[in-house]
């Protein structure tokens, strides 16, 4: 059996751009997939930090779905930083805070995320259907 290369990180990146304005789909992992995220503080520190970027105006957030060991969110990008530089921030501010309530140390997150621009209206419409039915084992 042949075995299939992974991707590489880069290749996550390629081709990635900042678009204010516009939605994104994002899946953001921890790291190795530790299901570290099925714990309603954590879950809250996740939703808190979300509300913070919102009020700061580096985005509008649709839709947060917090998985055992990934999140899923669609979110409107503001004008103010890059899709990188929001997602730095999510995930240092939230990697700090949760190991602290832990008691750990340590990489939390996996180093990279996968995002997907919506570019049309049906396919946010679409996109947040099924990103609403994976807490249900669907999608």
């Amino acid at each position: 059996m042949q075995k299939r290369s992974q991707p590489r990180h880069n290749q996550l990146r390629k081709g990635r751009r900042s678009i204010p304005g516009a939605y994104y789909s994002i899946t953001i992992s921890t790291h190795k997939r530790n299901p570290i995220l099925a714990n309603a503080q954590i879950a809250n520190t996740i939703f808190e930090t979300f509300d913070w970027l919102e009020t700061q105006d580096r985005i509008k957030w649709t839709c947060i779905i917090v998985i055992p060991d990934h999140i899923h969110t669609i979110f409107q990008l503001g004008y103010t930083h890059s899709l990188s530089n929001v997602i730095k921030s999510l995930k240092t501010f939230t990697a700090r805070q949760i190991n602290k309530s832990l008691g750990r140390s340590g990489t939390f997150w996996q180093s990279s995320f996968h995002d997907h621009v919506i570019r049309k209206d049906v396919s946010l419409k679409t996109i947040f259907a099924i990103i609403m039915k994976i807490p249900f084992g669907v999608g």
